[in-house]
């Protein structure tokens, strides 16, 4: 990059507040104030020795933590001022000034990619239109030319490819284990997308589409296809988000057709505060095989899920619990009777991860407690299947261009059973790319 084109990397050092403070100690306000002098005199060393001082003498506001991110900045303290803007950027209201001076961080530090993406970030966020075009104006130093996107996009999608590795194959349902002890590759391709028939998130229709089909490399008949439609209307209620809608997929297995699986769902979500928010979710599936050897699974699914997520920056944590209710049609046999119809109480646990700017990562946990509803028939006598599985899952990817993304991905499974065959592990772990639009 020239010389002339770093030099319109200056901080907005104007931007340095003082506001009024309450019920904090007049020494603490008047080493901001000095502070915030020796910052407007350039001299950043006092400036920092002030901002310090105040911060130990019990200081806690925003702009503390902006204008120690300044002073390191200007000291050419790099790792010191992305750790405070990065800290600024969690608090409401301030993400997108924290994000443009990110940006200027990693330009300094060379890394002209990450750079782009918080200079993005900071435009797409920034409700100040000076601060929208000073991010516009760092793009285009940065040799980046793009067309103005509209205000709001009516449609949106993605589409991935993957190849992967499953240590022990089992059949694409939730009721039956039912493991081959067997290994094998595959490869999965997936699309999905959206559109508003009419108006937008706070209050619309929204028509979704997604199709996935999975392929093993040997053991084929465990090769698993699905079609899906759903069609969503999107309300809010004072602090209350909702979105209720009606669903209908259609599986396959090993080329033949599977499960038709027909959908209504209703979702709540409240915000609690600026960080929190109650997650409501209620959804009823009425399953219908569409092959006579999978009789036992069609009938009726209730499920319950209540959460909260809690937002830290870019970071989420996501907690919940669930309560699914089944009433199958069951198994009955020469061979005796099987039930396939399970209460289960579910307990999960995921974080979703800005590792970096471009840098993604979630990690994910799930308990679940299975307790079939009827005495099932075997060798043994009846026995009243229960089932316990743990399943743990990590994912990273990384934003290789605006709209791309490679993904890596290992989820592992632990089922343990009262029924003889069904305890299983299981290792998954694909690598993928994806792009949307």
């Amino acid at each position: 990059m020239s010389h002339s084109a770093k030099g319109f990397f200056f901080l907005l050092s104007l931007w340095i507040w003082a506001v009024p403070l309450q019920a904090v100690a007049e020494t603490a306000e008047q080493a901001f104030d000095k502070g915030v002098a020796a910052a407007a005199d350039g001299d950043y060393e006092k400036a920092l020795q002030w901002f310090t001082q105040a911060r130990e003498k019990g200081l806690k506001r925003p702009s503390l933590d902006y204008n120690l991110g300044v002073a390191y900045y200007r000291l050419g303290r790099l790792d010191a001022a992305r750790r405070h803007f990065e800290r600024l950027s969690a608090v409401p209201g301030y993400a997108a000034i924290a994000h443009y001076n990110l940006g200027l961080v990693a330009n300094k530090a060379g890394d002209e990619a990450a750079a782009i993406v918080w200079f993005r970030r900071a435009r797409e966020e920034a409700r100040d239109p000076r601060l929208k075009r000073l991010s516009a104006l760092a793009l285009r130093r940065l040799g980046v030319v793009e067309a103005r996107r509209p205000p709001a996009r009516r449609g949106s999608g993605f589409a991935a490819v993957q190849l992967g590795y499953d240590s022990n194959v089992k059949l694409a349902s939730d009721v039956l284990p039912q493991a081959t002890g067997q290994d094998d590759g595959y490869a999965e391709v997936m699309a999905g997308g959206g559109y508003w028939l009419t108006g937008g998130s706070q209050a619309g229709l929204r028509l979704n589409m997604s199709a996935d089909l999975q392929r093993y490399q040997d053991l084929t008949d465990y090769d698993y296809g699905q079609l899906q439609l759903g069609l969503y209307t999107y309300r809010r209620l004072a602090r209350w988000r909702l979105r209720a809608g009606l669903s209908w997929n259609e599986s396959f297995l090993g080329g033949n057709r599977y499960l038709r699986i027909l959908g209504a769902e209703l979702r709540a979500r409240h915000a609690l505060s600026k960080a929190d928010q109650l997650r409501l979710r209620y959804r009823f599936n009425r399953l219908r095989a569409n092959d006579d050897r999978f009789d036992s699974l069609a009938g009726l699914r209730h499920q319950v899920r209540a959460g909260l997520r809690h937002r830290a920056g870019g970071h989420r944590l996501t907690g919940y619990y669930q309560l699914e209710l089944n009433d199958r049609n069951d198994s009955r046999t020469l061979a005796g009777f099987t039930s396939t119809s399970p209460t289960r109480h579910a307990l999960g646990l995921s974080v979703d991860l800005r590792l970096a700017a471009v840098w993604r990562g979630r990690l994910d946990g799930r308990y679940r407690l299975s307790r079939y509803n009827d005495p099932s028939d075997t060798s043994n006598g009846p026995i009243t299947r229960e089932d316990r599985q743990w399943r743990l899952a990590g994912r990273l990817s990384y934003q290789v261009a605006e709209d791309w993304e490679i993904e890596g991905q290992y989820s592992y499974y632990a089922n343990n059973s009262n029924m003889d065959g069904d305890t299983y592990h299981r290792h998954l772990v694909s690598l993928g790319v994806s792009r949307y639009f």
